[in-house]
């Protein structure tokens, strides 16, 4: 076949596939939004107490879970990963037994259906431990969750940082911990904000991995992290299959499109903050 021609119909497939993926979300997305929307938005259901038998209840414990579940996950999972991903980037730089078998453990963990750690957490978190359905049960629970995904984003980011900028940094004298420190994972930082941005996107839509660990059910705003959380996706399943709420139809679909938008929030304050860091460390 001609270069050209295969070159052109090569762009077609790949510009076609793009365009079926972006339209597939935008349907997903406005499907979501154009049922929920003006629910959403509602300050009454945004910043109401939920109603167990009631109509007419909101969802601000479960908003409140959800960020509290999402904040205890990222400060128990990222410094694991970040580790796993120095040792594996810059203290193995040949394969050896024990890398194949953490590179196994990554895979198998990134592999694993969610509903599977979530009996893992209440079988060692919940019953073993003895934590209960709490919030630190299902942060914990999320952790091992989302660990293959900053883990492998943050080895290749820091994979990517040029073997030139390692020598500058030994050639003045810096040892190979300040090298990391100081040079390595700032210039990977963007690559380690990405991976852990995708991680936040599941762990605040995660509901299998929750229900089993953390709850379904709060009337007031958790603040111990020991006591029992109800995240906004684990409400909305209990909402829908569950609970004995006259106007169910209408919390499951406003509470779906306020998890979007908080979804979409923290995807783009993530984004513009890697961004700005990028910017402030070329300009620098």
């Amino acid at each position: 076949m001609n270069p050209k021609r295969a070159d052109r119909i090569a762009t077609v497939v790949f510009w076609s596939l793009s365009m079926t993926t972006l339209a597939a979300l935008l349907v997903i997305i406005v499907r979501i939004l154009s049922k929920g929307l003006l629910k959403a938005l509602n300050p009454f259901f945004v910043f109401g107490k939920p109603e167990a038998l009631k109509a007419g209840g909101g969802v601000l414990p479960m908003v409140v879970s959800t960020l509290y579940i999402t904040v205890l996950t990222v400060v128990i999972a990222f410094p694991i990963a970040l580790a796993t991903a120095i040792y594996l980037a810059e203290y193995t730089r040949r394969e050896s037994r024990l890398t194949r078998v953490i590179r196994l453990c990554i895979d198998t963990l990134a592999s694993l259906p969610s509903i599977v750690f979530g009996l893992f957490g209440m079988s060692l978190f919940v019953i073993f431990l003895g934590w209960g359905y709490s919030l630190v049960a299902g942060a914990a629970t999320l952790a091992v969750l989302s660990l293959p995904v900053i883990a492998r984003s943050a080895e290749e980011s820091i994979r990517s940082v040029p073997d030139t900028y390692r020598e500058a940094s030994y050639s003045l004298g810096a040892s190979k911990w300040t090298t990391i420190r100081q040079v390595v994972l700032p210039s990977a930082f963007p690559g380690v904000i990405t991976g852990t941005i995708l991680a936040i996107g599941r762990i605040i839509g995660e509901s299998a991995a929750v229900i089993y660990t953390a709850g379904l059910f709060v009337r007031k705003i958790p603040l111990n992290p020991l006591r029992t959380g109800a995240p906004l996706s684990a409400y909305i399943w209990y909402a829908q299959a569950e609970a004995r709420i006259p106007d169910f139809r209408s919390v499951v679909d406003g509470g779906a499109a306020l998890l979007l938008i908080i979804v979409l929030l923290v995807n783009f304050v993530a984004r513009k903050l890697a961004s700005y860091y990028r910017e402030k460390k070329i300009a620098g």
